[in-house]
């Protein structure tokens, strides 16, 4: 829908408002109805400034619908829960690394003119099957890459986040709903502002997230691929 046809719709309604009327029963409970201060209603119905304020909170949120819509491979359309350069529009740039063994995803990361790259690192596992490390946005065109990935070299069995930063997990829990039988691996300390949730409220499926282990309580695939220490949690007071 195009801005001017929104327009349109909002400037038909609430010149609409005087004619429209909504029972008073389905917006008061009991005897007690409050209205602002200049408002104007009778026994009839809404008050034109409530239609309004209705009709505006309407189209706000079939703005933000328009805005979540994917109609790019370089779109994301959560964007707006960490609102940061590139915003809406992330371009990936797949790079192979080793042959058949490790490639890169990056992506532009930043606010305003400074921007630096962010990176998703994917091996391929000796046993089959690929391990992703700190994902970025999870677009139409970064997914299908690793579907690809996937075509060639075996499932996607492993989402590792090895840090707290929002960078990486706010994008995590996404691609994890993209891949639903890969197991998720957490950094420990991860947190959430203004209000700490639990990690299944950022996205993370509850049935198949995981702390990312000491070396020794690693899966045996992990073993036989990576020598690592998990540092931390390291909390900021």
């Amino acid at each position: 829908m195009k801005a001017s046809s929104i327009l349109t719709v909002v400037v038909t309604l609430i010149g609409a408002a005087d004619s429209f009327v909504i029972p008073t029963s389905h917006v008061q409970h009991g005897n007690t109805r409050i209205y602002g201060s200049d408002s104007k209603v009778d026994d009839t119905g809404l008050s034109r400034r409530q239609f309004a304020e209705l009709t505006f909170a309407g189209v706000g949120l079939g703005i933000s619908f328009l805005g979540t819509r994917e109609l790019k491979s370089t779109d994301y359309g959560l964007w707006g829960i960490l609102p940061v350069g590139t915003y809406k529009s992330k371009k990936t740039l797949l790079k192979e690394i080793v042959p058949g063994k490790i490639w890169t995803l990056d992506q532009k990361f930043g606010i305003l003119n400074v921007q630096v790259p962010l990176r998703t690192t994917v091996v391929k596992m000796s046993d089959g099957g690929l391990w992703v490390y700190n994902p970025v946005a999870a677009t139409p065109e970064m997914v299908g890459m690793l579907q690809d990935l996937v075509k060639d070299h075996g499932p996607l069995n492993h989402i590792v986040v090895g840090s707290v930063a929002a960078e990486h997990k706010v994008y995590a829990g996404v691609l994890a709903q993209k891949f639903p039988k890969a197991l998720v691996w957490l950094q420990p300390g991860q947190y959430s502002f203004p209000v700490d949730l639990p990690n299944s409220f950022l996205g993370f499926p509850a049935s198949r997230t995981k702390r990312i282990p000491k070396p020794e309580d690693a899966p045996e695939d992990w073993k036989q691929d990576f020598d690592f220490l998990t540092l931390g949690p390291l909390i900021s007071r």
